[in-house]
């Protein structure tokens, strides 16, 4: 669960379709360039590899978020819960600040073949990224403290207050965690990235268990585990890079420092509006609605967002790779083709997921989260709704993302995060908490709507409305026929209700639409085949 266990990669989302677009657009130059067939798929085996191992990883990361999840939100009190969560989004927005983009820099500057043959170079580039971020970030933590010194922590921090030095503790962490797993990553040591993410998110949970009886139900003792391991995890990969010998001051080299921040830095606008996007509504909910209040609507957030994850991230890994390459090979025709088909696809299991989370919404909250957070159920489905209209972006800005229009897309998320906090700010007094989760919805919905218009210029998306509507309507059947029911415990009735909705929506889909029609008989057809 995103909100409930660290560390926390939200950092990281906003700009991991970026590099992943930059790097299999780069790649699939090579391969155009290379007629040798074998080249090619070496490439592909290699990506379906790692692939696979980041998948593993992320499948352990969501096992360690349903262990987490139902501890913290048991343990701790309804605004230490929301307390928890506002300082992850504090926390959040002060490391992308202090990254300065130089995790994006570490693709971009290295070169494997060179480094082998000079190794001198390759001390540079770890020497030059390791310290810089250092730096970087210790200078945004001195800064923050400068203000803490000229100012009341209260005014400036206002709940956060008692948090702010393990906050800033973080900071610096988190930043040089970034580019210590972006070494990890650009080495293609996948299996090692996830075995230390997955282990480290396992202890980050034992660790703060183990201090709760010492220091007590509360956010600080959160932090306080969360800090000693991170801590651990930075000097073991630091020890890591010396024992290597690549990590020297002296090889510092301030014109690649100076290109690293120049080519990193325009994607911090991106990263930063994401965050404000996702996180500026937990600041408003406190301010308006109260403390007892932010921890519903974060655990609604949470539940929804886990849910998202589980859906969205597989398809990033594997859509943007493989229409990067259709695009180098085949042209914009069948790449647009490609997209579309698979938005339709994305579409389909969307509304299902979303109809089966609306009708089990209660059961899963007092599951994961305990029956003292009942009622925040409501909120799920509007927020999940709005998150998954944002995890189409995948698909109607693959134009933008192909064609490196990062710029364009960071204007675009700015607008959307401004609108989200001024939709927050009209309809948190007048609606509550629904409001928020109303904003989160619109607000998304303005973004993707406005990425799609600037990406459709450049790569036409075919979208086949009237089969979207039929697979809306057939999902809003399923959910209120199944709402009407209720079975007996927690598990049992998630259980019941989420093989009810997805049985009346592809019964549903069957009766309306020609397509999963004639898709249910070819897969009759193999099975007939194949017995």
């Amino acid at each position: 669960m995103a909100s409930s266990s660290l560390p926390d990669t939200t950092e990281w989302k906003a700009d991991s379709d970026l590099l992943v677009s930059r790097k299999h657009a780069a790649d699939s130059e090579d391969s155009a360039q290379t007629p040798a067939a074998g080249v090619l798929g070496r490439e592909l085996k290699t990506l379906a590899r790692e692939s696979s191992h980041y998948m593993a990883g992320l499948l352990g990361n969501v096992a360690v978020g349903f262990v987490s999840f139902p501890i913290f939100t048991r343990l701790l009190s309804i605004s230490e819960y929301g307390l928890m969560d506002l300082g992850q989004r504090l926390l959040l927005m002060l490391t992308i600040a202090s990254k300065l983009g130089l995790q994006n820099a570490s693709l971009r500057f290295y070169n494997r073949k060179e480094f082998s043959t000079d190794p001198a170079a390759g001390r540079n580039y770890y020497s030059t990224l390791f310290f810089g971020m250092l730096g970087s970030s210790c200078s945004i933590v001195v800064l923050c403290l400068l203000v803490v010194s000229l100012l009341p922590k209260t005014s400036t921090f206002g709940p956060l207050a008692t948090l702010i030095y393990l906050i800033l503790g973080l900071v610096v962490l988190r930043a040089m965690g970034a580019i210590l797993w972006g070494f990890l990553r650009i080495e293609e040591r996948t299996k090692t990235f996830n075995v230390i993410t997955v282990a480290t998110r396992a202890t980050t949970v034992a660790a703060v268990c183990a201090l709760l009886p010492w220091m007590g139900r509360s956010a600080h003792t959160y932090f306080t585990g969360v800090v000693s391991v991170e801590t651990i995890l930075v000097l073991v990969l630091s020890a890591w890079l010396l024992q290597r010998g690549v990590l020297n001051p002296s090889h510092f080299k301030f014109d690649l420092f100076r290109a690293a921040i120049a080519y990193g830095t325009p994607l911090v606008l991106y990263e930063f509006a994401f965050a404000v996007l996702g996180s500026a509504d937990r600041f408003l909910v406190r301010h308006y609605v109260g403390a007892d209040a932010l921890g519903f609507y974060s655990v609604a957030y949470g539940l929804a967002n886990n849910v998202n994850e589980m859906l969205v991230s597989p398809l990033g890994l594997a859509l943007i790779p493989i229409y990067m390459r259709i695009w180098a090979s085949d042209g914009a025709e069948k790449t647009s083709a490609f997209v579309s088909t698979s938005f339709n696809i994305f579409i389909m299991a969307a509304a299902g997921v979303l109809a089966a989370i609306a009708a089990t919404g209660h059961s899963i909250v007092v599951l994961l989260a305990s029956a003292k957070y009942a009622g925040a159920d409501r909120l799920i489905p509007v927020i999940l709704a709005g998150l998954l209209v944002y995890g189409a972006n995948v698909f109607v800005a693959a134009g933008l993302l192909i064609h490196k229009r990062t710029s364009q897309m960071s204007g675009l998320l700015v607008i959307a995060a401004a609108l989200n906090i001024a939709l927050n700010c009209l309809l948190l007094p007048r609606m509550g908490l629904m409001g928020g989760a109303i904003a989160t919805l619109l607000s998304y919905l303005t973004c993707i709507l406005s990425l799609a218009w600037a990406s459709n210029r450049i790569l036409p998306l075919h979208t086949d409305v009237k089969t979207c509507m039929k697979y809306v309507g057939s999902a809003a059947f399923a959910w209120v026929i199944v709402s009407r029911f209720t079975f007996g415990s927690a598990i049992f009735d998630l259980l019941a209700k989420s093989a009810l909705v997805f049985s009346v929506y592809l019964i549903a889909l069957y009766i309306v639409d020609s397509r999963t029609r004639d898709s249910f008989k070819q897969a009759l057809h193999w099975i007939q085949t194949q017995c």
